[in-house]
């Protein structure tokens, strides 16, 4: 079986891997979210921002690194009071979804979903979930974008901040 840990760069960790169909071929392919080495003298807020690999699988069971984000993953002191941003990811056969949350008395959740275009060979933003509650008044503010909404945009090439907020 290929070994995600391969694509990892020296001194990095892995923060997930999993495992899934990520283009509709009914192969392992593979979504990787990968952590820098971190500095000591990191304060809240600051740090590097992970890694999402997406690698594939191809019928000999081999994997290629196909794309790569920098963006969507934010340092892991970059979530406020709440801790580390990153939540979780989730393969859906063609797609997959990235869970960032993060705040402090305005807790906020985002979910990216990419759908994969055979035509195109990448992954496209299909939807984003955002939502925002305040956790002194309860008040919840959600908001759901479309590619109606933010138009054309692939994995590499998006950025979580040039998004509308709730």
């Amino acid at each position: 079986m290929p070994n995600p840990d391969s694509f990892i760069p020296t001194g990095w960790k892995a923060l997930e891997k999993v495992r899934g169909d990520l283009t509709g071929a009914g192969r392992s392919d593979a979504l990787v979210v990968a952590s820098p080495p971190s500095a000591e003298e990191e304060k809240l807020g600051e740090g590097e921002p992970r890694t999402v690999l997406l690698l594939k699988q191809d019928a000999a069971g081999l994997l290629t690194r196909v794309a790569e984000n920098r963006r969507i993953v934010a340092c892991a002191r970059c979530g406020g009071l709440a801790g580390d941003p990153y939540a979780y990811s989730r393969i859906e056969t063609g797609g997959f979804t990235l869970s960032i949350s993060a705040g402090s008395r305005e807790r906020w959740a985002d979910d990216y979903s990419f759908r994969y275009r055979p035509d195109e060979g990448t992954w496209v933003l299909d939807k984003v979930m955002r939502e925002v509650t305040d956790t002194e008044s309860d008040q919840l503010r959600k908001l759901e974008l479309t590619d109606k909404d933010f138009g054309h945009i692939t994995f590499e090439d998006f950025d979580p901040v040039k998004l509308a907020r709730p």
